[in-house]
């Protein structure tokens, strides 16, 4: 059936309904295209950088505990890679408390990447804790023991050294 044949096939209240029902849509089209061309647009959401003040920060706070580490921080979580002996990852989770008073964190994860503890060559260690297992621990309603029980560990081997050929 042809359009025009369909349109000729309704009653006479048919054709006056659809006649309204396409002046409507068309009412409501050019209604939205007005309200949404004359808003400007929104300010897209700008996330202060706390990273590097924060980096700074903890930088500052293991060199005054004597911990060699470089350290990385996210929105969401804080990475932190250690040269040397790996008892001081301990050193770095209580450093974690020291900078959450200066407004950094707390943070999801906290990783801390050690040499391994065994001293076997190529060999590293990450320590993994949640923000909230980390603060049960700062807060003194965890011990030690339970912390370490807590830790997510996992080993891994480097690349040993590229030495050049004579």
């Amino acid at each position: 059936m042809r359009p025009r044949e369909l349109i000729e096939s309704l009653t006479r209240q048919q054709r006056i309904a659809l006649i309204a029902v396409i002046v409507l849509n068309a009412v409501i089209f050019i209604a939205a295209f007005i309200l949404l061309s004359g808003q400007t647009p929104p300010e897209p959401l700008i996330w202060p950088d706390t990273g590097a003040p924060c980096e700074a920060y903890a930088a500052a706070s293991f060199r005054q505990q004597n911990v060699a580490a470089s350290v990385t921080i996210t929105r969401e979580a804080m990475f932190v890679t250690i040269d040397g002996p790996s008892t001081q990852a301990w050193d770095v989770f209580s450093i974690t408390a020291r900078i959450a008073t200066l407004g950094c964190g707390p943070y999801n994860l906290v990783r801390v990447d050690v040499p391994d503890p065994d001293g076997r060559p190529n060999v590293r260690l990450i320590y993994e804790l949640t923000g909230p297992e980390l603060q049960l621990w700062l807060d003194g309603k965890s011990s030690d023991v339970d912390l370490a029980e807590r830790m997510r560990r996992q080993v891994y081997q480097t690349a040993p050294p590229v030495t050049p050929t004579p």
